[in-house]
């Protein structure tokens, strides 16, 4: 049995086992992970089955419009056997949103908090339709719905829809509310959704980035690092406590240079922050704040909201204010969304807020439909409006009064028909419901008329509340209703509800009943403060332990309870992660330019393929104290990929000002981005901010987060633009002079000018581009096209394409001419890469402009740029042809100035001549020459007579052929990075000492080595835990085996220990659980 089968069956196996056996076989795995595993599934089993037939009619569609808490909570529970069960719903997965907060700061990450809903549904034992699209419209006198797919238009069949239903049960959550402020849709954050905190994840880094731009001055900077929160609830409170935690703990560290600009300022409309909670914690959670030197601003009342700043009314003082910010988070509240407003003026309940049910959560006026959690509130029914019906009911000899018995007899279905009684009871610290009828002067009464029991009963009604609009509520209410739907025929025969006080007979079921088991607020600094049940209150760092371990357990489906507790405890000093949470989620403007991102030392890559080397090519470093008393050069580095990030790594001489420049803050490890795209690794286990990387130096290393548009080469300039958020303060564009500039700056897709390609097509040159979707040895393209063909994987080679459309490709075949064209879901776009245009100028300037990319030397120089290096993807080598040199090379040797060489007088030279011109070494190899004797032999002949100047011309005449160009990979570009890095570290020494070959034309010796390639190979991973690998040597591996021989190269040559750690942990997870299907 191979590997690969044991692990598949392992997999199989480890899905059919218990709770407590999956919690052995992890526990063992991950050797020191802490992962917990639990079952919830309690109350599913605890549900009795209908006790009829259920094949014997026809199922009723029962139709469920949204995925949050409520709708979530209903399908886990529901007994699918019996309906026929629909989902619509704008997202495909169900998102743990009390842990948004951790998401926009990183403690969490988004899809450890996320779960697709099909993986939710297909463990439940029917079928469950899902369908991804936004309801609009609800139509509750034909029984259907409306919808309206969340695709772009060139999906094919994106028209809208509609759904009937028997039953509907209406869990489309809420909206924001905005209160009609000015301003504030248009420039406030939200904390509503995943998306939303992702959002706000990459604007909060976007502040410091603009700010550490070095054109801004102070106020500018303070102005971009003020962070306001609207709203002083939970979210709001919970949001300023991870934001306060994640500057203090990590980001001051990685921009020290405005640690002491930064000020979070919470605005809240009431006299306190948290007011829903006990005042000991809200009194808590303001002297924490003000410890922590959070800003709280009570009694305020927000007007308007500008790009620039915040414009709110002190209610004590009446006085209008302004104050700036760089971010504002709006927290205050929710409100009803489009659909449900429409569907309350419908039914006749157009003066509320929210859509009004009764108390088994059927909407009134409405026979077949329910609601449920935000978008809904139940209207009590109060005791006052049955008193006479209750009389009645309780008087069971008509005698116009009610004995002490008699209302013993009835008191149980009024506690659950009216349950303000029971909270009346307990407010008033009576024990027993007698009490209820004595006299007003306390005195016991056998029995009460019915003016006696409404003043009995008067005040009752006053404990009448609403639920509040939380998670916890929500789910309940789900919960309940499935129960309903379990035992809807059951109860028809043997209802189990209350007594119907109007009307005979008893209520099917008992109405809801919301248990309230307590609430947590964090407040940063691992502390918390919980409100329970009881009246107990818990403040301090006990109480986060104990948030911690309620929320893990309380997830919404066990696989993210694994994650959140690796998530968490992942969290070491300086653990969040800042880098991808900049540019991930939008769709760059035109995808050609999405850059090619490339950078760790020692490593190789070649169109997705990797292998790697740990030889450290001569680091020997020299002193450095000279150095310090001389001025220090300003080198500036364009660019964070491969090559750039290669480069940082590898310099250690302290005698240069390094800046880098950049549009990226982080470096992402490209080979695996077809893994990203498919949910086998996360984003943010392949990236590393760039920050984190160069404060490792024993120098100091400045980064600029802004693309460079021009260089000037004369004045020696760079030109930059930002891409920050236009309301953030500060100049977006600048300059910055130079003395050696390293241009790093990758390439971008090519499109070959190809119609349609940017507009319909996707790309995979960048992480963003791999979350928007999510050259070989001929035996290993045979072996590739075979899996495929096995796979049902269409190959098509030899094929042109003309043209990209909206909904189809068009190809012309290569050889026949014929043309034709192929319907598409999607397009990506893959076929090498372009210059970008800021090289493409530069070129010109440098007479460059008929090249593709820039031109180099052997030491990486820009040719015609004696301060200018390039390397990477937006280079090329242009290696010096021996024949250009022969001449001087004979000269060199023949020292005697005879015009005729034997092979002796070669031998200084020899040496010189393979390590200058590399193609010399190259050929010898296809000639299979020993060495470069066997190759001057062989122009002397048989006679072995001396070589002159022509016989040496035709030795090395052939030899010039097997120059080729570098292939632009990661491979190449971290070797190069590494390469001139050690030339930086060695400059001052090199001077003095050269190392390199020599100088042909010329006197003297090369300062160093010129770069030399060396291939250490390359995979491609083929799918079905298969890959391929062309090894140095004309080795071959192919198969199961080189699959983990890929993992395990790949793994060990990641960036740092923290991408390592991510990337490992996302492949077992993988293994384990399967790949993410959500749309995050």
């Amino acid at each position: 049995m191979t590997i690969i089968s044991f692990f598949k069956r392992a997999s199989q196996a480890f899905h059919g086992c218990s709770s407590y056996t999956k919690l052995l076989i992890l526990f063992t795995t991950f050797s020191g992970g802490i992962v917990a595993y639990s079952e919830s599934q309690s109350e599913i089993n605890n549900t009795p089955p209908a006790e009829f037939n259920r094949n014997e009619r026809k199922k009723k569609r029962v139709v469920v419009l949204g995925t949050g808490w409520a709708g979530i909570s209903f399908l886990k529970n529901l007994d699918v056997s019996s309906y026929d069960v629909q989902v619509v719903s704008p997202r495909n997965y169900f998102a743990f949103t009390p842990l948004l907060p951790s998401v926009t700061c990183g403690t969490v990450e988004a899809r450890s908090i996320a779960e697709p809903v099909r993986n939710i549904i297909k463990k439940r034992n029917g079928e469950i339709q899902f369908w991804e699209a936004e309801c609009v419209k609800i139509d509750a006198e034909n029984n259907k719905v409306f919808c309206k797919p969340n695709f772009g238009s060139s999906v094919v069949g994106t028209e809208d829809f509609s759904v009937e239903y028997d039953y509907l049960v209406i869990a489309v959550g809420a909206q924001v509310n905005t209160f009609n402020t000015p301003g504030v849709m248009e420039n406030c954050h939200f904390l509503k959704d995943l998306e939303d905190a992702q959002k706000l994840r990459r604007s909060v880094i976007d502040c410091f980035e603009k700010a550490a731009l070095p054109n801004l001055t102070e106020e500018e900077r303070r102005i971009n690092l003020h962070f306001v929160v609207v709203g002083g609830g939970p979210t709001g409170v919970e949001f300023a406590a991870e934001l306060h935690d994640f500057l203090q703990e990590d980001l001051v560290n990685i921009y020290p240079m405005v640690k002491d600009l930064v000020k979070i300022t919470v605005i809240q409309s009431g006299d306190h922050i948290l007011n829903m909670f006990d005042e000991r914690i809200s009194s808590f959670a303001e002297q924490k704040f003000q410890r922590d030197g959070i800003e709280v601003k009570t009694g305020c009342r927000v007007l308007s909201v500008s790009d620039k700043e915040i414009t709110m009314k002190v209610k004590s003082k009446g006085e209008v204010c302004s104050i700036p910010h760089g971010l504002v988070v709006w927290s205050t509240g929710v409100n009803t969304r489009p659909v449900v407003r429409d569907f309350i003026e419908q039914i006749g309940q157009a003066n509320r807020r929210a859509l009004a049910t009764n108390e088994w959560l059927r909407v009134k006026g409405c026979e077949n439909v329910y609601a449920l959690g935000d978008c809904a509130t139940i209207d009590q029914r109060k005791v006052m409006e049955d008193i006479g019906a209750i009389f009645k009911a309780a008087d069971k000899d008509n005698s116009g009064t009610l004995t002490v018995q008699e209302f013993r007899d009835i008191i149980d279905d009024i506690l659950i028909r009216y349950p303000q009684v029971g909270l009346y009871l307990r407010n008033k610290h009576l024990i027993d419901v007698a009490d209820l009828l004595k006299d007003p002067e306390g005195n016991d009464r056998k029995e009460v008329d019915i003016e006696g029991l409404k003043q009995a009963l008067s005040h009752v009604d006053s404990l009448t509340k609403s639920l509040p609009a939380t998670a916890q509520v929500a789910a309940q209410q789900g919960t309940y209703l499935s129960r309903c739907f379990n035992r809807m025929e059951e109860c028809k025969d043997n209802p189990e509800g209350p007594r119907r006080f109007r009307g005979s007979g008893r209520h099917h079921f008992r109405p809801f009943e919301y248990k309230h088991f307590g609430q947590f607020a964090p407040l940063g600094g691992e502390q918390a403060a919980a409100e329970l049940p009881g009246d107990w209150v818990s403040m301090g760092h006990s109480t986060q332990w104990l948030w911690y371990s309620v929320y893990a357990s309380a997830n919404g489906d066990d696989i993210g309870e694994d994650i959140i507790r690796h998530d968490n405890e992942s969290q070491m000093p300086n653990a969040k992660d800042d880098g991808i949470g900049q540019r991930v989620g939008n769709r760059s403007e035109g995808q050609a330019n999405a850059s090619n991102s490339k950078g760790a030392s020692h490593t190789l890559s070649g169109g997705g393929l990797l292998a790697f080397s740990d030889n450290n090519q001569s680091q020997n470093l020299i002193s450095d104290s000279a150095q310090g008393e001389c001025k220090k050069k300003k080198v500036v580095v364009l660019g964070t990929g491969w090559a750039g990030t290669s480069f940082l790594k590898n310099l250690k001489s302290s005698s240069y000002d390094v800046h880098i420049v950049s549009p990226r803050n982080y470096f992402a490890f490209t080979p695996l981005l077809p893994n990203v795209t498919n949910g086998t690794v996360e984003a943010r286990s392949i990236v590393e901010p760039i920050r984190n990387i160069v404060r490792k130096k024993n120098f100091k290393v400045e980064f600029k987060e802004a693309e460079c548009y021009k260089i000037d080469p004369v004045k020696k300039k760079i030109h930059c633009q930002s891409r920050h958020a236009k309301n953030l303060g500060g100049n977006d564009e600048f300059t910055m002079d130079y003395d050696l500039l390293v241009v790093a700056m990758g390439a971008c897709s090519n499109t070959f000018n190809t119609p349609g390609v940017l507009e319909y097509a996707y790309f995979l040159k960048e992480v963003e581009d791999a979350q928007k979707i999510r050259r070989f040895d001929a035996r290993i393209t045979e072996f590739a096209t075979e899996k495929f063909c096995r796979d049902g994987i269409d190959v098509k080679t030899g094929s042109i394409v003309t043209k990209v459309s909206e909904k189809d490709i068009s190809t012309k075949d290569r050889k026949t001419g014929q043309t034709g064209s192929v319907p598409y879901g999607m397009v990506l776009w893959s076929t090498g890469i372009a210059t970008r245009p800021v090289i493409r100028e530069f070129m010109k300037q440098i007479g460059q402009g008929n090249r593709r990319v820039l031109a180099t030397d052997e030491w990486l120089r820009v040719e015609g740029c004696d301060d200018i290096y390039a390397l990477g993807d937006c280079a090329t080598i242009i290696q010096r042809s021996i024949m250009e040199d022969v001449v001087a090379i004979f000269s060199k040797a023949d020292k005697n100035n005879t015009g005729v060489l034997d092979l002796q007088d070669f031998k200084e030279v020899v040496d010189h001549i393979c390590e200058r011109y590399p193609q010399v070494n190259i050929y010898l190899q296809k000639k299979k020459l020993k060495n470069f004797d066997d190759l001057l032999k062989g122009a002397q002949g048989n006679d072995k007579k001396k070589i002159d100047i022509e016989m040496f011309k035709q030795a090395l005449s052939e030899v010039d052929s097997q120059m080729k160009n570098l292939p632009a990979t990661a491979q190449v570009a971290a070797q190069q990075g590494a390469y001139l890095a050690n030339c930086f570290n060695r400059m001052e020494q090199c001077e003095k000492r050269p190392e390199g070959p020599l100088r042909f034309r010329g006197a003297g010796r090369h300062r160093f080595h010129p770069f030399r390639y060396k291939h250490l190979g390359q995979f491609a991973p083929l799918g079905g835990e298969q890959a391929a690998a062309q090894l140095p040597g004309d080795w071959i591996s192919i198969g199961h085996s080189t699959q983990w021989l890929w993992y395990s190269v790949y793994a060990s040559k990641l960036v740092s220990w923290r991408t390592r750690i991510l990337v490992i942990s996302d492949w077992f997870r993988r293994f384990i659980f399967g790949r993410d299907s959500s749309k995050i």
